[in-house]
């Protein structure tokens, strides 16, 4: 018999025990390895009734050998089976559980590890030996569990801890909406790495309000390129089939991989990074494969450039939907737009320099475009709301929106190098989260805005509401470009050179101090024996047509560009400015 949780208690895994009790038998996990056979390749499966009983009995277990609500444990472990188990049995055991993307480079990997003060790992065999040889950065780590083999370390064993488990009568904590669930970092595309705090309410919103939004039913399969994804799945009640790839690095995903996988489980649904759109798009539109099952394709972390749309529906079911779900890690989901809408009416809009639209807010968000500053905000008093049509900062709240930082690499700087100071909002985080590091607490002084007993987060982007009140993002805050001129953004100039064939993407940067910068365009040829001189003169003609690049005459080439670890889609546009630095004329 079900028996639902308390009205009080708030835990994104009593979706999964809802969804046992109704199909216990159906396949919630698909991966790479043996045990079935779908199609003409080999996977490990797992039932629904097998991942709520073992995610219990690994709860269990973990409490058994002392893990305890509000401690923080590293999770490193490979997508698949046993990482879905485990992230839904630290979150039944109170405990925080601390993901980290581990593209990210070993520097800044084991940088915000060490800054996390974790109380143990739950990890694989190579990164307990790391771990281990790097003991002195992690002095609190006592706890720890191996997924794989064991060798000198000591610590128990998944396979221990699963067993054990199962015969203990170890009870669970009850956790709350407020309580800390996660520690996610960032990936550090525009910034340092940030630990962002994820309390229990951001996991069971994030999952309600997915399934809501896109008419997410129990049944059907989901192609997860994103590991974390298959948390939400197995909460819906969907099959999460994990293909063979690095999800560290989806850009390099084999599209004959993700196609075996997609037609062997007949996915409906698929959600990936817009390079790995871009990435298969390309192989069926030269090859004419596709996923005729697939109905409902989700591509978040960075915009989609029209033809990637039109190429992925070119794939898939006829009648398939495919949606672009915006936010930032620190809150997720904000808004969403359907392709239809983009290539129907806003995509022609982005290519003449309007920005991009994302669409409408989720019902649980609240947002308001205020004019953009560098400095603190301490409460929304002080801040400026604009009307539809003017360009500024958005801001958010709602359930699904981290109330803090708790974890930061470097102190916070302003524009002109100066710490920012404290507010009003740091000194509520150190209230209520005393683990929070001071650095962190500066984020949190420049990126949370006081409103009652709620906050508001300063997401970083600048763009505009229109009349129909879609927001249109035009570029991340610290991208923009202050010229003598005027304020230039880079989605609504980098449109435009995106145009030209010849060039893979573009980006804008400035150089020189704020107020009096030198816009630049740097370009990404498709290959290096491009003919320089004709695709400048291209690129200086297509400037030249539009009042907001009329003024931008500096083009360079750049190959390749650095990207986002997580979803290999944002540029690294403060790389190219000091690139560009060294060829603008003294």
């Amino acid at each position: 018999m079900n028996v639902a949780p308390p009205a009080n208690r708030t835990n994104v895994a009593d979706r999964l025990t809802t969804i046992a009790a109704r199909m216990a038998d159906a396949v919630a996990i698909a991966a790479p390895g043996s045990g079935d056979v779908a199609g003409k390749n080999s996977y490990a499966t797992c039932t629904f009734g097998e991942l709520e009983a073992d995610s219990l009995a690994l709860a269990r277990g973990l409490v058994d050998l002392g893990v305890r609500p509000g401690q923080r444990f590293v999770l490193l472990v490979k997508p698949g089976i046993e990482f879905v188990k485990l992230v839904f049995a630290l979150l039944r055991t109170g405990a925080i559980t601390v993901l980290v993307d581990p593209g990210m480079g070993r520097k800044h990997l084991v940088n915000c590890l060490a800054a996390a003060e974790p109380d143990g790992f739950v990890a694989i065999s190579p990164a307990q030996a790391v771990r281990t040889v790097l003991r002195r950065r992690f002095p609190q780590a006592k706890l720890n569990v191996t997924v794989g083999r064991r060798w000198f370390w000591g610590g128990a064993t998944y396979r221990q801890v699963l067993e054990r488990g199962r015969c203990s009568p170890a009870s669970l904590p009850e956790t709350h909406a407020a309580d800390a669930a996660a520690i996610i970092f960032t990936s550090g595309s525009t910034g340092p790495p940030k630990g962002v705090l994820y309390t229990h309410e951001m996991f069971d919103t994030q999952a309600s309000e997915i399934e809501r939004q896109y008419g997410i039913v129990p049944g059907g399969a989901d192609l997860a390129c994103f590991a974390l994804f298959g948390l939400f799945n197995s909460a819906m009640g969907v099959t999460t089939v994990f293909p063979r790839m690095d999800f560290s690095r989806p850009a390099s995903a084999d599209p004959k991989q993700l196609l075996a996988a997609a037609n062997d489980w007949q996915v409906s649904q698929a959600f990936a990074s817009p390079a790995v759109w871009e990435r298969l798009s390309r192989h069926c539109d030269a090859t004419h494969e596709r996923i005729p099952t697939l109905r409902n394709i989700f591509s978040c972390g960075a915009p989609v450039p029209a033809a990637v749309l039109e190429r992925t529906l070119a794939m898939v079911h006829p009648e398939a939907r495919m949606h672009t779900p915006y936010g930032a890690t620190e809150s997720l989901p904000v808004a969403t737009i359907e392709a239809a809408e983009v290539l129907g009416e806003t995509g022609e809009r982005t290519r003449n320099g309007a920005g991009v639209c994302v669409g409408r807010k989720f019902d649980t968000i609240e947002w308001r475009v205020i004019r953009i500053s560098d400095e603190p905000v301490a409460t929304i008093d002080e801040a400026e709301e604009l009307p539809a049509g003017e360009i500024g900062e958005l801001i958010v709240r709602g359930p699904q929106v981290s109330p803090a930082y708790v974890i930061a690499l470097q102190p916070l700087a302003s524009p002109g190098g100066r710490a920012a100071s404290a507010s009003d909002v740091a000194s509520n985080v150190a209230e209520h989260h005393p683990r929070a590091e001071p650095g962190a607490r500066e984020y949190n002084a420049a990126s949370k805005i006081l409103d009652g007993e709620t906050v508001w987060h300063r997401i970083g982007d600048v763009g505009y509401l229109d009349d129909q009140g879609r927001f249109w993002y035009c570029g991340r805050k610290s991208n923009r470009v202050e010229t003598d001129h005027g304020t230039l953004y880079t989605e609504c100039c980098e449109a435009v050179f995106n145009e030209l064939s010849e060039v893979k993407r573009t980006a804008l940067v400035g150089v020189g101090p704020r107020g009096e910068q030198t816009p630049v365009i740097m370009y990404e040829p498709f290959t290096q024996d491009v003919d320089q001189e004709s695709v400048e003169k291209q690129l200086a003609d297509i400037a030249s047509r539009f009042s907001h690049t009329q003024r931008i005459c500096h083009f360079f080439p750049y190959r390749p560009f650095q990207v986002d670890v997580r979803h290999n889609a944002k540029i690294n546009r403060e790389q190219l400015a000091t690139a560009a630095a060294y060829r603008i004329p003294s």
